[in-house]
């Protein structure tokens, strides 16, 4: 298990498309304040909370929240490309036929994918927290006296809800086994989770069923409502049952899978 950790580390170090991800990412962190301090010095624009998530530095730990859509995108894009690469040129081969266990493999890519998430998504949040505090200064979170707890609390929920969605995109390109096929399916499961509430809301019997979707979490929650604290335990449940789930499903499908 360690030397496919250590491979995968190589690998990601040389890959281009992660250090085009990282690049898109900083971008993000860059353009998203930037953006909105020069329609509020240009146009007069107001910042509302509700409205634009972010407006200081303090409330800049929800920057995640606020570019969920294209995180969501990205990640998965990364995954698809990053794993189905190694269906589609037949690489997953060798590892194998070194007598690497397909569960040790599947672990290997879903522990790098996860390492990789976490740690672009703490940089988009220090950037985020940094360049929003520049333009429009640290200020506060109205109604939370305490900005520490609000932040650990809200960080760590944003951060296990991407985790998950990152576990998601692991299991779906293992089931598919296809860098095309996998950045198709995962940009639609993304889509059609992201109308889940609309359709199911309108049933009385399934309104509770997006609610288990962590992307339903990160696209509709207010992080900056009160009442957050006590949706953070359910966010925790869903994310953890999410990353156990769908690696399990993953890891089923790639066990009885014929590599060729």
């Amino acid at each position: 298990m360690f030397n496919l950790l250590t491979a995968e580390k190589l690998k990601i170090i040389k890959s281009r498309k992660m250090w085009f991800v990282l690049g898109l990412v900083i971008f993000l962190a860059v353009y998203l304040p930037i953006n909105d301090y020069s329609m509020h010095i240009n146009y007069g624009k107001i910042m509302n909370l509700r409205r634009d998530t972010v407006i200081n530095g303090a409330t800049a730990i929800m920057i995640a929240k606020k570019a969920n859509g294209f995180i969501l995108v990205i990640f998965g894009a990364f995954v698809s490309l990053y794993i189905g690469e190694e269906f589609q040129y037949g690489t997953i081969r060798n590892a194998l036929s070194l007598g690497r266990s397909r569960t040790k493999y599947y672990l290997s890519k879903l522990v790098t994918a996860e390492i990789i998430t976490l740690f672009l998504t703490l940089l988009l949040t220090i950037l985020g927290v940094s360049i929003y505090t520049l333009c429009f200064g640290f200020g506060q979170i109205e109604g939370f006296s305490n900005v520490w707890e609000f932040w650990t609390k809200v960080f760590f929920a944003e951060l296990l809800l991407t985790l998950a969605a990152t576990a998601t995109s692991v299991a779906l390109t293992f089931i598919v086994r296809n860098t095309s096929l996998a950045l198709i399916t995962t940009f639609v499961y993304t889509l059609l989770v992201a109308f889940l509430p609309g359709i199911f809301n309108r049933y009385e019997s399934l309104s509770f069923l997006p609610e288990w979707f962590v992307q339903t979490w990160l696209i509709y929650t207010d992080f900056a409502s009160s009442g957050i604290y006590a949706q953070i335990p359910q966010m925790i449940v869903v994310s953890l049952v999410t990353i156990v789930v769908s690696s399990a499903i993953g890891m089923m499908v790639f066990q009885k899978s014929d590599i060729k």
